[in-house]
């Protein structure tokens, strides 16, 4: 049996701009929350703070959380769990800091980019609702976002 990959992600925003990360995997573009996989022994918090660090050379605190979704491909192959935090920036400027086959670029973009960005999970609305709220809204599951 496959185990559930647990990924943590982080909403940073400054005005109307959010932080992104640009992936390439098997050919496709995407963006993505910044964040990755929890380790044996880590806390959820840790886990946000050091891929942040890892990737982005920024230091930051994770705040509440804000959704959660699942992305389950039909034949069952694997099954990662997405937990996405509300976080603030401490101190550095976003920049690349990690090396990999599909990280491809860090950047802040504007809110009504976010319609046009290929995104997976496909949170974009979820994340817009919370935004547009101030992030007062209570933490909600958005079930299997699996999409081809």
């Amino acid at each position: 049996m496959a185990d559930i990959k647990i990924r943590v992600a982080g909403v940073f925003t400054r005005g109307d701009e959010i932080l992104l990360v640009n992936h390439v995997k098997d050919g496709r573009s995407y963006w993505l929350l910044p964040g990755g996989g929890l380790e044996f022994g880590e806390s959820l918090a840790a886990a946000l703070e050091r891929e942040m660090r890892e990737e982005t050379s920024l230091q930051t605190r994770t705040g509440r959380l804000l959704l959660i979704a699942e992305s389950l491909p039909p034949d069952r192959h694997r099954h990662v769990l997405n937990l996405v935090f509300q976080a603030e920036v401490l101190s550095g400027d976003a920049h690349l800091n990690e090396v990999s086959d599909r990280l491809k670029g860090v950047a802040w973009r504007k809110k009504p980019e976010l319609a046009g960005l290929t995104f997976f999970p496909d949170i974009k609305a979820a994340l817009i609702r919370h935004w547009e709220a101030g992030f007062a809204l209570p933490a909600e599951s958005l079930g299997d976002l699996w999409k081809d």
